[in-house]
């Protein structure tokens, strides 16, 4: 088979992949605290790193066929909200969350007051604090108020503070739902963030420059497909035209 072929398939894998996530992320355009997704790829060269002289060139193996992708963590503008159990993270924190999978890392600082008096997320998993156990509040209690440094207050009595996380390779953190990444494995490094009570991160995503490459990539895609539906009609006429003279 002619190795373009190859290249056009691999081309449209790429294009799909990028597509894919591109759509991920202008699905999450107001998701508060969301980061983007960005695709990148590597050379595929299986026939000279097998060593066992397969038969194709090198035309078909350094195609883009290797797609992945990685969060990029770029700061979200933060947004008033005026409500005292918004907070938005400026820097390279995290908020840790307790959930039935373990302790999950999150930038989405939308709280409310579960039963007790626990500070949970939306979902009611439990917000953790320093001492890695959740936070408490008295329901009836004085107003709650955060420090930059996310220490909890209720009137003058200091309840905890926020278990603040960062990372030393953030992009690695594994993506598992809920606006939320899992942190197992990963090396912590220095938390340079602060809180800002009454606010929250808004998405990161750039929804202009995500329409425009998302109209580049259609097209994109459409000559792959051109290009690969004229090959294999080349190649179907090549191989009628063989067969009738072989008769």
């Amino acid at each position: 088979m002619d190795p373009a072929y190859y290249v056009a398939a691999g081309s449209l894998k790429a294009r799909s992949f990028q597509l894919e996530v591109l759509s991920n992320n202008l699905a999450n355009a107001d998701t508060v605290g969301y980061k983007s997704e960005r695709s990148f790829y590597s050379l595929f060269n299986k026939a000279t790193s097998t060593g066992r002289n397969l038969p194709l060139t090198k035309y078909v193996n350094d195609g883009t066929v290797l797609a992945q992708r990685a969060i990029d963590f770029t700061q979200g503008a933060s947004k008033a909200t005026g409500k005292g159990l918004d907070l938005a993270i400026e820097g390279n924190g995290f908020l840790m969350i307790q959930t039935p999978q373990g302790p999950r890392a999150t930038r989405d600082g939308r709280l409310k007051i579960g039963s007790g008096g626990q500070l949970q997320s939306l979902d009611g998993s439990a917000v953790l604090g320093k001492n890695g156990q959740p936070l408490s509040i008295n329901p009836g209690g004085e107003q709650v108020t955060f420090s930059p440094d996310g220490t909890l207050q209720q009137g003058s009595n200091v309840l905890g503070q926020l278990d603040l996380k960062a990372y030393v390779t953030p992009y690695a953190l594994t993506r598992v739902g809920s606006n939320r990444y899992d942190p197992t494995g990963q090396a912590e490094t220095e938390v340079k963030a602060t809180v800002a009570q009454g606010y929250l991160e808004q998405s990161a995503v750039d929804v202009p420059t995500a329409m425009i490459d998302m109209i580049r990539l259609n097209r994109l895609f459409e000559m792959s497909m051109k290009i690969a539906s004229t090959l294999s009609n080349d190649l179907d006429a090549s191989t009628i035209n063989n067969v009738a003279n072989q008769r």
